[in-house]
């Protein structure tokens, strides 16, 4: 009579471990994290239906997938657009370069970037150069 109820709880025990492993260990997953954009802040607000998240104060965002890291004193993601912008002492390293300005807007599914002047009075753009 104990086999049957020991066999019972061991296979028990063997779902679930299974089905933790599948939770954690998900390569459908991992694949989602490593697409997915942190966004860290003093604060942050987020709007639900407008899709739009809003973060402000020692700005860091990072994506991965993109080669894209950045900070700046202020951004905003437009989820629906698929855009990011970023206001303030922006800085943002890119595949190897750099660019600084006090606005920039990054269009996410272009891959483009668009940067804007106001208190520096310039643009900077820092490309490496081969030898």
């Amino acid at each position: 009579m104990r086999a049957p109820i020991f066999r019972s709880r061991v296979n028990l025990v063997c779902l679930i471990l299974l089905g933790v492993g599948v939770i954690f260990f998900n390569p459908l997953q991992a694949q989602n994290q490593r697409q997915s954009l942190t966004l860290r802040a003093d604060v942050q607000k987020a709007n639900a239906k407008t899709g739009i998240i809003t973060a402000a104060g020692n700005v860091q965002i990072v994506y991965p997938e993109h080669q894209l890291k950045a900070t700046s004193a202020k951004a905003q993601y437009f989820s629906r657009e698929r855009r990011i912008l970023m206001e303030g002492d922006v800085l943002i390293e890119h595949a190897g370069k750099n660019l600084r300005a006090d606005k920039i807007t990054y269009l996410i599914d272009e891959g483009r970037f668009e940067a804007q002047a106001h208190q520096t009075k310039f643009v900077e753009t820092e490309v490496p150069i081969a030898k």
